[in-house]
């Protein structure tokens, strides 16, 4: 699949660093949706996801900037994506550059217990009325981030297999899919080192909390695929049925259907229902935090290939 991955990346325009950008984009924007709604929904009690949350966020959306810059080649051209301020471009790099700073000061906010000095030099974390005027902040933004990631597929490079609303919902929900697990791995590595059984079992309830929130987000990602496909192979345009054939059955099929539905979305599933239903019992509660990292790497992969996948197969039918 690597071999695959880089002789298709080496045709096109845009390739691997360009999926890297959205896939990182897709998983910081997630992660502070994340992190804001946990904080909404359940106030204090889990504020472990809330951590985990801004720090992925911001070490996600720093990597998505990262590989733009690689993929400009020369950092100061980054300049020129702030030239157009009615481009879509132009958001997206605001976006990006607006969300770091906030991010940043959003986890001096939810420092590590780890390192309980460094709350000395941050007196204002206790405080969470103005944490939650980040949270707000953080939440639109993520989520500008996130549905932004689709979006400016249809928009910078017009092509008829792009030109749909269900590829901002399917790199959305898949951004926001990434985030829970990416975070649900955190916590699921912590659980195996806690020693007191009520921080145990804070854990495990934590991990139960995204499972069940990452099964419904993979059911909808996993329709909005198939519904994705079925469209274009009934578009009229004659390029997106070829990108979806290519998708389909042509040179990306074992990515699609191996590294995307299979490992990303069916394996996770089966994993996150299993949990949900008896991942709390007396019999399987040793094996949920090791079947939860199983669950959660599987995602992160799937989410990786999804986003190559869906690049590639818009730009294949015009460039070969």
């Amino acid at each position: 699949m690597i071999e695959m991955i880089e002789l298709l990346s080496e045709e096109l325009p845009w390739g691997l660093t360009i999926a890297l950008a959205l896939y990182f984009g897709g998983l910081g924007g997630g992660s502070f949706i994340v992190a804001a709604v946990t904080s909404f929904i359940s106030g204090e009690e889990f504020r472990d996801i809330m951590k985990f949350g801004a720090y992925i966020g911001l070490i996600a959306t720093a990597l998505c900037g990262t590989f733009l810059a690689l993929h400009a080649g020369h950092p100061e051209r980054l300049l020129y994506m702030y030239s157009n301020p009615i481009s879509m471009i132009t958001f997206g790099t605001c976006v990006i550059s607006s969300i770091l700073p906030i991010g940043l000061i959003y986890a001096t906010f939810l420092p590590p217990d780890s390192l309980p000095w460094l709350k000395s030099f941050l007196p204002w974390s206790v405080y969470v009325k103005p944490r939650k005027f980040f949270e707000l902040l953080l939440f639109i933004l993520g989520s500008g981030l996130a549905g932004y990631t689709g979006f400016v597929l249809g928009i910078a490079w017009a092509q008829p297999f792009w030109e749909t609303p269900l590829i901002t919902v399917l790199f959305y929900v898949s951004g926001v899919s990434t985030a829970l697990m990416a975070i649900g791995l955190c916590i699921a590595i912590l659980r195996l080192v806690q020693v007191t059984e009520e921080s145990k079992k804070l854990f495990v309830e934590m991990m139960h909390r995204l499972d069940v929130a990452d099964g419904y987000m993979l059911l909808i990602e996993l329709g909005a695929a198939m519904l994705y496909l079925y469209i274009m192979f009934n578009n009229p345009s004659e390029i997106a049925r070829e990108s979806a054939a290519i998708l389909a059955f042509g040179e990306l099929a074992p990515l699609f259907w191996g590294g995307f539905i299979f490992l990303g979305l069916i394996i996770p599933i089966m994993l996150v229902v299993l949990l949900a239903w008896k991942g709390r019992t007396a019999a399987f509660i040793r094996l949920y935090a090791p079947l939860m990292i199983v669950a959660a790497l599987c995602v992160l992969i799937g989410g990786a290939f999804m986003r190559y996948c869906f690049l590639v197969a818009g730009q294949l039918p015009v460039v070969g």
